[in-house]
């Protein structure tokens, strides 16, 4: 199962962190309250859960990262030491986790690209058509307003967006989409439904929003509802032609 977002866990880190400070002033103001077990072990589970699932889990130490928590919730301020140990490893387990999806994500196409009725282009998007739509109608261009339902989902079949969830179409111009989809949206006409498998290169790469692991592979359901052609650009005037210079005069005879 493909991890969280890496950046999911760095709000929990960050969460986590600025837990240390108020919950020591809860205890310094309150010393005679009850500590809550429950809710304690439970923000444990929820934090680790999103670290581990993020990948970002396995180099860590437990002892050095109770001793951590311990410090911190009893008034141990972060350092710029701190700081930059922490940034570090969370780069780098980023990284590391960017090459594992893109390893993962060649593997499918691999074998996706060999399933009867995928098609492979010559950028390695991959897809297969449900329905074709109207044959004589064009596809969109660059900057038509493409009416569409779409459905997108990450290999392990999570979905982080829909038009569904938004509750109606969404409307969009080729030029201002990830290059997986403006190649797929310059192919397909109005009525048309295809499956698209999104290479991580033409889809967010290394700079994916919060919902998506980095180096992704992308699956989408799309429906090309309608096209809006885009009006004609206005046509530059022309320039106007010069006029030939005049003659010279022939010289006087002497």
């Amino acid at each position: 199962m493909f991890a969280k977002s890496c950046r999911s866990a760095l709000i929990a880190a960050l969460v986590a962190a600025s837990l240390g400070p108020v919950v020591a002033m809860s205890a310094e103001e309150g010393a005679a309250s009850k500590p809550d077990d429950a809710a304690s072990y439970s923000l444990g589970v929820m934090f680790a859960t999103q670290w581990r699932e993020a990948g970002i889990a396995v180099g860590l130490s437990e002892p050095a990262l109770l001793r951590g928590i311990h410090d911190a919730l009893n008034g141990k301020a972060a350092t710029d030491e701190d700081r930059a140990n922490a940034s570090a490893y969370l780069k780098t387990a980023y990284e590391a986790l960017g090459a594992h999806n893109e390893t993962v994500a060649k593997a499918f196409l691999a074998k996706n690209g060999k399933e009867p009725g995928v098609k492979t282009t010559a950028s390695g998007l991959e897809y297969s058509v449900v329905a074709a739509g109207d044959p004589k109608a064009a596809a969109a261009g660059a900057n038509d307003r493409v009416t569409v339902q779409y459905r997108g989902k990450l290999i392990d079949g999570t979905e982080f967006d829909s038009s569904f969830a938004h509750g109606k179409p969404s409307v969009i111009r080729p030029a201002s989409v990830i290059p997986g989809w403006r190649e797929v949206l310059a192919l397909m006409p109005p009525g048309a439904t295809w499956k698209v498998f999104v290479p991580p290169a033409l889809g967010y790469g290394v700079s994916p929003p919060p919902t998506i692991p980095p180096n992704s592979l992308l699956v989408f359901d799309i429906e090309i509802v309608s096209i809006e052609t885009a009006p004609a650009a206005p046509a530059a005037p022309e320039a106007a032609t010069p006029k030939a210079a005049p003659a010279p005069a022939p010289a006087a005879a002497h």
